[in-house]
């Protein structure tokens, strides 16, 4: 090969890399940012029940790859209901409000699903319009049909990280933040049944809206033993949970204490626990604290603590770690059941997500727990 012909074969491979690189910019910004500011339009006038992206079996079938987390999935459910598995409705279309419109009926393309709470009736799963031109909503799915019965319209716009029952006084919880302040919002479950969307065109009336001392942010929260714990989510650093008491009615106990430097009541936590960075929900399971970790296309964590005086919950204490698929949320604990669900069947995450999961799954706790540790990491090796 002379030396033109070498010059214009390096010339054909910086041009082929060009393009390759373009291809690459071009799908980045498709993927990460034009899917998260856009919504796709549509015709429809409902909410969507079927699944976004997956059937039954074609979930399965995906999820295989993932030996152990597909065993803790579905081994031993062949006689449950969708294996178990609730698919998430409204990825496609959601009813909901015009924020900056009131009351005027619009229909959002853009849910992307973050809090998960379990009832004695109810699987209910919340989500935010990404591209923020709609009210947040929560999906409520009946547990024992596995049917999506109904959209429920929250005031305004909260990122709905997190959702909490409270099965005693039949409330639900719900994280909030405005102005820079963290909130807990409640709402009766009698209000959720008796909410027709129909009917109001407008917001589900909440219970108590309480603003919450000791924490930056609502992130994720969870109910447990008559407390609510509330914690918030970093990107890099330790973080917090932080536990506060309710009272006969259910109600956060607000205070105002000027010592605090509090201006106005507030809800002052019982104590906190120290976790790591990354968390997007928390559960208890007998003497544990299961914490599930998750953050942009990296593979998610799930890892279990056993429960400390100490309340240090950071990666060198933990007792067992498993790797799950990517953009992990809520997880919520029924008996030997973990109820997990992700966002990465949302619009906006769908172009980047390589494992997409577009149910809420149960995991089997009990397998889990006696699962071999060196076979359950199966993340590790890839």
């Amino acid at each position: 090969m002379n030396k033109e012909m070498k010059r214009s074969f390096r010339i054909f491979i910086l041009k082929i890399l060009a393009v390759v690189f373009v291809l690459c910019i071009c799908y980045f910004l498709y993927a990460f940012v034009y899917r998260a500011k856009t919504e796709l339009p549509t015709k429809a006038v409902v909410t969507n029940r079927g699944a976004a992206v997956y059937t039954l079996r074609g979930q399965k079938q995906m999820l295989s790859q993932k030996e152990d987390f597909s065993y803790f999935a579905f081994d031993g459910r062949e006689k449950e209901k969708e294996y178990g598995t609730y698919v998430i409705p409204g990825l496609k279309n959601t009813r909901t409000l015009l924020t900056k419109k009131g009351a005027t009926p619009a229909m959002c393309t853009s849910m992307t699903p973050q809090g998960l709470a379990v009832t004695e009736d109810y699987v209910l799963v919340s989500a935010y319009c990404s591209t923020q031109k709609h009210n947040s909503v929560i999906y409520v799915i009946d547990k024992e049909k596995h049917n999506f019965i109904k959209e429920v319209i929250l005031p305004g716009q909260p990122h709905v990280g997190g959702l909490a029952y409270d099965p005693e006084h039949k409330l639900l919880w719900y994280s909030s933040n405005i102005n820079g302040i963290a909130q807990a919002v409640s709402i009766k479950m009698d209000t959720i049944e008796a909410y027709d969307y129909d009917d109001s065109h407008l917001p589900v009336d909440t219970f108590q809206i309480v603003s919450l001392y000791g924490i930056v942010r609502d992130s994720f929260m969870t109910f447990y033993k008559g407390c609510l714990y509330v914690g918030c989510f970093e990107k890099y650093n330790e973080s917090v949970i932080a536990r506060y008491g309710v009272d006969e009615e259910g109600k956060l106990i607000n205070t105002m204490d000027e010592k605090l430097g509090m201006d106005f009541e507030m809800a002052v936590p019982l104590d906190y626990s120290t976790i790591s960075e990354q968390v997007q929900g928390i559960a208890f399971y007998n003497d544990k604290l299961l914490i599930s970790h998750s953050f942009g296309i990296l593979p998610s964590r799930l890892v279990f603590y056993e429960q400390s005086d100490k309340r240090l919950y950071v990666n060198e204490n933990s007792a067992r770690t498993y790797r799950f698929p990517e953009r992990l949320e809520q997880i919520v604990v029924e008996g030997d059941s973990l109820y997990v669900m992700f966002e990465s069947c949302a619009y906006a995450y769908r172009a980047s997500s390589v494992n997409i999961v577009d149910r809420v799954l149960k995991l089997n706790l009990s397998k889990m727990e006696t699962y071999d540790e060196e076979e359950s990491l199966f993340f590790l090796s890839e």
